[in-house]
């Protein structure tokens, strides 16, 4: 006798934005096989007798997978919406038909011209949009949700703008999160598009919230519709957000997406994916979208397509782009017409210091490493090898910055090894990028020197106080450009101020957000990380739309130099950079990445092959005291 089919009831619990699956007979197939296809995906979820409940995302995930004809028939049941979840998973469904055929085949419904002719209507006056901006959004209209993944300088401020004045609907919030960097070209972008004239409807400036939650309330309840909120906020807000997405029809945008790169391992990864299903649409921004392998773009698409899987597609294999398709937009700096920028390589040798601390450090470093990686790394090990990683960046541009950092760590290091280094004072790099700076000034020409330490950033300029720099970290708060302390304050001398030669800069803080390519053309870096969204978004400070094509950019990237027996981290750095990278080309099939790349590979290696390993232990025995008669062990 054939056994009866299982009902999967499914509902939808809006005031927590979750979804639930209830059975009547728990001894069912397809009862353990919710169980089991939920642990193993390891979801956040509770079960409760015959009920299981999960975020709405997951949940309509479940359903993708689990509900396809060959699995109800094999586990002998079927899936029954109740209540909203009903017309919450037709819409799911036709989405998911729409989203498949969208990515083979796109059909835009405006031309360039019928675009131009409403946003003048609109008043989007002040700004003319570029040929490939006008393509860029003719592309994004015809989709419901969208990605532009457009280089930095490209415009995606404005081409993202111009998309909410023509998809807006009465009523309609439009909501931005973003880096604190990015809010003031938000501010911006409404008085450089619009015509003074133009109705407060569409030109209404954005509302910045950055106040206490009943501020944020207030703000959100007065009457305006135009919001901007920083990652940081959002996350100490999430309760008022995730309020106002369900209650009033939102348009949301992530600027600088990859920042949700972690996914539901982050904070600000699992609250963003948490509430995908809310906004009317969504949009992410973003030039490094997959900033260090194709699994970061996996939560920015959950988050774009909740419930489609195609962030599972990419960690199943499959090439980003492939799995994209026609979703997504982006400008390359060939399209915009840029002169290209010549990137230099320059080696620095280690002073005899220096080198052997840092052989020291490095030594450590590989045999702790190597018993971890035999036995396994837990995440407390995994920790203290970031920190050796970062000692070892750090000694390659400012060994006696490493020393204090060693210190604190109550690292044990020789005295006389203490003492070379702090008597060789400024490294021969550090030293060489401040001689740059100076032949640079000379010649009447401003630069921008990056370097991942802050307490580097104030070495350099302590030795260039002659060309009155200015500098931005972590610390540099935002504010008015009429405060020099403030980091508008301080882009703003080092556009004005003819005698203010450097801006010396962590990525992490400038990377984003700010044009300098008006009046600096040079970039030098001190030293660099292995996260290649910092390179990248720093090139593009000074190489963006807006350069004459006379305007000659140069990047400036210094090495140290190393024996080949010990290896120089800049060099680990540049290979891992190229890497990055080339999985960034392969997505975005940008032929500027590939050449930046290029350039990576091309350069000399920085090694020094005519300092051995038995010099190095001699020069450390030098140091030591124990040079003569004594038998040395291999480093």
């Amino acid at each position: 006798m054939e056994s009866e089919t299982t009902a999967v009831e499914i509902e939808y619990h809006s005031a927590k934005q979750a979804g639930s699956f209830r059975v009547s007979d728990e001894s069912s197939p397809i009862w353990a096989r919710l169980k089991l296809s939920i642990r193993t995906k390891k979801y956040e979820h509770k079960i409760d007798g015959n009920s299981i409940t999960l975020s709405w995302p997951d949940t309509l995930t479940t359903v993708r997978e689990l509900g396809t004809r060959i699995n109800q028939q094999t586990l002998n049941f079927r899936f029954k919406p109740q209540a909203e979840a009903t017309a919450k998973l037709k819409e799911f469904s036709e989405q998911i038909r729409r989203v498949r055929e969208q990515r083979t085949k796109l059909t835009e419904n405006l031309s360039p011209e019928q675009i131009e002719s409403r946003l003048v209507a609109l008043g989007f006056t002040k700004r003319q949009l570029k040929s490939f901006q006008l393509r860029d959004l003719g592309h994004l209209l015809a989709l419901e949700n969208g990605a532009n993944f457009s280089v930095p300088g490209a415009g995606k401020t404005t081409v993202t703008f111009a998309l909410h004045l023509l998809t807006r609907q009465p009523s309609q919030h439009f909501f931005i999160v973003a880096p604190k960097a990015a809010l003031q070209a938000w501010q911006d972008v409404v008085v450089d598009c619009m015509n003074p004239a133009a109705p407060n409807s569409v030109s209404e400036k954005f509302t910045v919230l950055d106040g206490s939650e009943n501020e944020t309330r207030a703000a959100l309840s007065s009457g305006a519709t135009r919001f901007i909120m920083s990652y940081d906020l959002m996350i100490r807000q999430q309760d008022v957000v995730a309020q106002h997405l369900a209650t009033i029809p939102t348009h949301l945008v992530l600027d600088e997406s990859h920042r949700m790169k972690a996914g539901w391992r982050s904070l600000r990864g699992a609250f963003l994916l948490n509430i995908a299903g809310l906004p009317i649409r969504r949009d992410i921004l973003s030039g490094t979208p997959m900033p260090q392998s194709a699994t970061d773009i996996e939560s920015q698409l959950d988050f774009l397509w909740p419930g489609h899987g195609l962030g599972l597609e990419v960690t199943q294999g499959r090439s980003p782009r492939e799995v994209l398709g026609n979703l997504y937009v982006r400008t390359t700096k060939s399209e915009l017409g840029l002169p290209k920028a010549t990137r230099h390589f320059l080696d620095v040798d280690m002073s005899p210091g220096q080198l052997a601390l840092y052989s020291m450090v490095r030594s450590e470093f590989i045999r702790n490493q190597a018993n971890n990686l035999s036995g396994g790394i837990s995440g407390n090990q995994f920790s203290k090898a970031r920190r050796s990683v970062m000692r070892l960046l750090q000694l390659s541009v400012n060994p006696t910055l490493a020393l204090a950092a060693m210190a604190n760590d109550d690292s044990p290091i020789a005295s006389a090894v203490v003492e070379q280094v702090l008597d060789e004072g400024n490294s021969a790099k550090m030293q060489a990028v401040a001689d740059h700076a100076r032949e640079l000034a000379r010649n009447g020409q401003k630069c921008v020197i990056w370097t991942i330490f802050t307490g580097t950033i104030h070495g350099l300029v302590a030795m260039l106080g002659d060309l009155n720099p200015v500098y931005i970290h972590g610390g540099v708060h935002s504010g008015s450009a009429s405060d020099s302390d403030t980091r508008e304050g301080k882009i703003r001398r080092f556009h004005e101020d003819d005698d203010c030669f450097v801006l010396v800069a962590n990525p992490a803080a400038a990377g984003e957000g700010i044009s300098l390519h008006t009046v600096c053309h040079n970039a030098i870096y001190a030293d660099r990380s292995y996260v290649s969204t910092h390179y990248l978004q720093s090139i593009d400070r000074i190489h963006r739309l807006g350069l004459s094509p006379t305007d000659e950019t140069n990047i400036f990237v210094y090495r140290s130099k190393a024996p080949p027996i010990i290896g120089s981290i800049d060099y680990s750095v540049s290979r891992r950079l190229t890497e990055k990278i080339r999985n960034m080309q392969a997505l975005l099939d940008d032929p500027d990445l590939h050449e930046l790349a290029f350039d990576e590979e091309q350069a000399d290696d920085p090694v020094d092959y005519d300092v051995d390993l038995q010099d190095i232990i001699d020069l450390i025995a030098e140091f030591e005291g124990r040079s003569e008669g004594s038998d040395m062990e291999e480093l």
